[in-house]
């Protein structure tokens, strides 16, 4: 019997690496060899591997991976659960890394990692749609909920598209107008917030982005260029476009998916540089190179950028209403003061005797002194009186449009944000005071023209549908000399 205890050993300690070794998907292999980070994606509802201490009720509830320098992590979905992937005996493990208790609250959640720190996003669970962000405590191996600037709520199976860009550190995702509808009689009792929102992780904070079209977008890959989708397109987030895959590409997609490996859907599919991987639990992993060259531009933004609030929306429906009223009677009293100042007044001459008696006429005549001629004819206003409404900004941006106008030429956006200093700003910053400038010119110097034309006029640009190009309105460029020339 002593003879066969080393085989008996072997086999007990050495059997278990073996086969796990041996079970372990080769997509899987190819990520963990991987030495940086990697964004992956599955919609796989299945238990990646089996986990002996996972309650059965959580096998077929999906999961996220997690690829960084550190290793490759599974959060099965609804558990807070973190498994790391242990190599060090050359082999393969599941390693449980955390403590966590509380589960059931986050299924369908976004897991991720930022700087060292996991990171879980949102969720269902217990009745409820939670926009809730939590961080991984490493010293007491739970989570730990983070205060956010707004409560925003996104959910996986309702067009759950979702952007995590690692370096500017933000998570960038489509939100749901009825987080918690299922629950309530009317389901329009509790509106949520709807739209395209980006959250500073690092900050807390919430910023709306815009409004995105109602096709939904299945993200299966983080390419160089943007996120990879199932309709064989490109989201430009950065540059807000969405391109189209070549006909070429199109086809080997085609062809991987429509092959008998995937008869369901991918464990795991992700791009390292220009390379998109795709695999599933049993077969061999495909992959396929996508360069630059194959995209194509549609010329469709991905989302319709949001447009500045308007007042209506800033301080509601009553409220703007007695705004109002207020600012419809001061122009009226402002009208009745000007329109009695304006009266002329008439100045009554007698004819005397020279014993200081009135002189009689036949029908006692008035004579009306004739108002002064300034009287007659309203203030010309002059181009000096003008510059005291434009600020210093205002002004610069005017004649930069008057000088590319007088050659007749138009002006990009990209030089106006240049002109006003705000060429390094977000997009929103960049639209807000471009707006709020040429508005303000506009609106200036409407009380000259009392024209409809406006003297800052726009037109699309040849070269992009999406833009526009700026200039003077050729009615408006000798008012704008005047101005700009100090006549």
């Amino acid at each position: 019997m002593s003879k066969f205890c080393p085989f008996l050993l072997l086999f007990i300690f050495g059997y278990g690496p073996f086969s796990l070794g041996q079970g372990m998907p080769p997509i899987l292999k190819k990520l963990s060899s991987h030495k940086g980070t990697v964004l992956v994606y599955s919609q796989h509802k299945k238990s990646l591997v089996d986990f002996s201490d996972l309650p059965a009720n959580f096998n077929t509830e999906g999961y996220n991976l997690i690829k960084d320098s550190s290793g490759l992590y599974v959060f099965p979905q609804g558990t807070g659960r973190i498994y790391q992937l242990d190599t060090s005996q050359r082999s393969y493990r599941w390693q449980r890394i955390d403590d966590t208790y509380y589960s059931g609250y986050n299924f369908n959640s976004i897991g991720f990692r930022l700087d060292s720190i996991f990171y879980s996003f949102g969720g269902q669970g217990f009745w409820i749609t939670n926009g809730t962000l939590r961080s991984y405590n490493v010293f007491s191996r739970q989570w730990d909920a983070i205060q956010l600037s707004d409560n925003i709520h996104w959910r996986k199976n309702k067009d759950g598209f979702f952007f995590l860009d690692t370096a500017n550190k933000t998570l960038t995702l489509n939100a749901i107008p009825t987080p918690s509808a299922e629950m309530l009689k009317n389901g329009n009792a509790e509106q949520g917030k709807e739209g395209l929102y980006r959250l500073n992780v690092k900050a807390g904070d919430w910023t709306r982005v815009g409004r995105m079209s109602d096709t939904p977008h299945v993200i299966v890959a983080t390419l160089p260029w943007g996120l990879l989708d199932d309709n064989f397109g490109v989201l430009d987030l950065v540059n807000n476009r969405y391109c189209k895959l070549s006909n070429q590409i199109r086809s080997k997609i085609n062809a991987i998916f429509s092959s008998n490996n995937y008869a369901d859907r991918a464990i795991a599919s992700f791009a390292i540089d220009s390379v998109f991987y795709v695999g599933d639990q049993f077969h061999p992993y495909d992959s396929l190179v996508i360069s630059r060259a194959d995209l194509i531009d549609s010329g469709i933004p991905v989302y319709t950028p949001m447009e500045t609030p308007g007042l209506l929306n800033d301080i509601g429906a009553e409220s703007f209403l007695l705004v109002f009223l207020g600012f419809l009677s001061s122009f009226l009293g402002l009208l009745l003061y000007k329109a009695k100042k304006a009266q002329p007044t008439l100045a009554i001459e007698r004819a005397y005797t020279p014993a200081g008696q009135p002189l009689s006429a036949p029908n006692d005549s008035l004579k009306a002194v004739a108002a002064p001629e300034s009287e007659k004819h309203p203030t010309s206003f002059r181009s000096t009186r003008i510059l005291e409404l434009l600020e210093e900004r205002e002004r610069s941006l005017l004649e930069f449009l008057f000088n590319h106008s007088a050659d007749e030429r138009l002006t990009s956006i990209d030089e106006i944000n240049k002109v006003t200093g705000v060429q390094h700003r977000s997009v929103e910053v960049q639209k807000r005071m471009r707006s709020d400038l040429i508005g303000s010119i506009n609106q200036k110097l409407s009380i000259i023209t009392r024209d409809k034309k406006p003297v800052v006029d726009k037109q699309r640009s040849e070269f992009d549908k999406r833009s526009f190009e700026y200039f003077i309105h050729p009615a408006h460029m000798e008012l704008v000399e005047k101005i700009i020339r100090k006549k």
